[in-house]
């Protein structure tokens, strides 16, 4: 049952707009089974004009005209959706599920460069982020030490170059794993590369920052208006990404990986009676959201879901819920392909636009307080699980103790899978007991 249709199937208005769904994921977003109404979907505007000249792709846009931006499309209908569901309420007691799917800071990283702060006030937010040259960059622009080559990415979002300047004719191929990390006996990558230069780099983090600032004033303008409504007091917001990032860590830029910046993402709730502020290092995971705002509206969540209820997490912050939170990544190409080294071709590990059943291999990786252990299993088409029969293409461990998650790239800087082959065992058995388990059909 879906997150929506839970609701939906519990006497709830169930409204959405924007990426409820990976957009044509399941077709017309599954229609009538999870909503009560269709969803709304609309269209960014094509084509930026910018002082601050970066690219199509990334691109802080002069336009004030917000209408041309899909996110703030979405925002106005979630804003509609949200007052005729307050109403309904407030006249029938009928309760709502509004779901505000916002696309940004997803590529292309195109905001309107001038929107409101916080106090109301318009401000370019290139110019307030400060100079390109002083934004901070990667601490390691090189892959970890010992890196199966399959754990890396050689395209961004299915780039295979970046590109900024007027017409795009500043152009950089995206790296491959820096050789100078290659262990004694490896073999180097066909096709390796330095980082890209670091004020190119300086300014597509600086993108992806000022579409993270557009994201945080859009949600923001939802919150405000549920408290205008009058529903701060009875109703649960949680605000959670569907993916991380890599902004040059380990020489990648993307989120085709099971590195940490890719599997981690932020998640905020907000629970009725939530008197302080929380925060937790416990583990969680994204499945945890539905059993928990289902419980936090006093509903018994399914019985067949793998999440777990993390509002004891309020008043227990310290209490761990779970040893271990599980995450997995495809490759669709041979361990031993050769990499294709032209920018613009696609590259034979990514698994964008290929169907599940043609999966090679899929990359199950488990995150425990201690450590992070990557297994590369032979896919079964047919039964849609790795070969937990077989030897793993590669394996991956690298070390989280002491951890405090201050530095992004702080961490899985060297492989120590064969120093640690005990660890490596017993990740193998939590990652048999998860994934070999009878799987669902959906």
């Amino acid at each position: 049952m879906t997150f929506p249709g839970y609701f939906k199937n519990h006497g709830y208005n169930v409204l959405g707009a924007g990426k409820t769904y990976h957009p044509g994921l399941p077709p017309s977003d599954d229609g009538n089974l999870s909503w009560s109404e269709p969803t709304v979907h609309g269209h960014d505007k094509h084509g930026c004009t910018s002082d601050h000249l970066i690219s199509g792709d990334f691109c802080p846009d002069n336009s004030t005209n917000y209408t041309e931006f899909i996110d703030y499309q979405m925002l106005q209908s979630s804003l509609r959706n949200l007052r005729s569901a307050s109403e309904k309420k407030k006249k029938t007691g009928e309760p709502f599920f509004i779901n505000y799917g916002v696309f940004k800071p997803h590529l292309p990283f195109h905001f309107p460069a001038k929107f409101p702060g916080p106090d109301g006030k318009v401000r370019d937010i290139w110019e307030a982020y400060g100079p390109d040259d002083q934004i901070p960059v990667a601490k390691h622009m090189e892959s970890p030490k010992g890196m199966p080559e399959i754990a890396f990415t050689y395209e961004m979002d299915g780039m295979g170059r970046i590109c900024l300047g007027v017409s795009r004719n500043e152009c950089y191929p995206i790296p491959g794993p820096n050789n100078a990390t290659l262990l004694p006996g490896e073999k180097p990558c066909p096709w390796c590369g330095p980082a890209i230069p670091q004020l190119a780099a300086q300014k597509v983090r600086k993108a992806y920052y000022g579409a993270v600032s557009w994201v945080d004033h859009l949600v923001g303008q939802i919150v405000n208006e549920l408290d205008l409504l009058g529903h701060r007091d009875d109703t649960v917001i949680a605000i959670v990404g569907d993916h991380g990032w890599q902004l040059g860590e380990h020489n990648i830029w993307g989120k085709h990986t099971n590195f940490e910046l890719a599997t981690r993402v932020p998640l905020i709730i907000r629970a009725p009676g939530q008197e302080h502020t929380v925060r937790t290092n416990a583990l969680v995971e994204s499945v945890d959201i539905y059993p928990t705002v289902a419980s936090l509206a006093g509903l018994a969540p399914p019985a067949d879901l793998d999440g777990d209820d993390l509002s004891s997490l309020w008043s227990s912050p310290n209490k761990p819920l779970k040893a271990v939170a599980f995450s997995e990544y495809p490759r669709c190409a041979p361990p031993d392909a050769a990499w294709t080294p032209e920018p613009g071709y696609a590259h034979p590990a990514s698994c964008i636009s290929t169907m599940r059943a043609n999966f090679t291999i899929m990359g199950y990786s488990l995150r425990t307080d201690e450590w992070r252990c990557t297994f590369w299993l032979w896919w079964d088409g047919v039964r849609l699980v790795g070969d937990f029969a077989r030897e793993p293409v590669a394996v991956e461990l690298y070390a989280h103790a002491g951890d405090s998650e201050a530095h992004y790239d702080g961490y899985e800087n060297e492989n120590v899978a064969e120093a640690n082959p005990e660890v490596v065992k017993q990740h193998f058995a939590l990652a048999k007991g998860q994934w070999e388990k009878p799987q669902s059909s959906w």
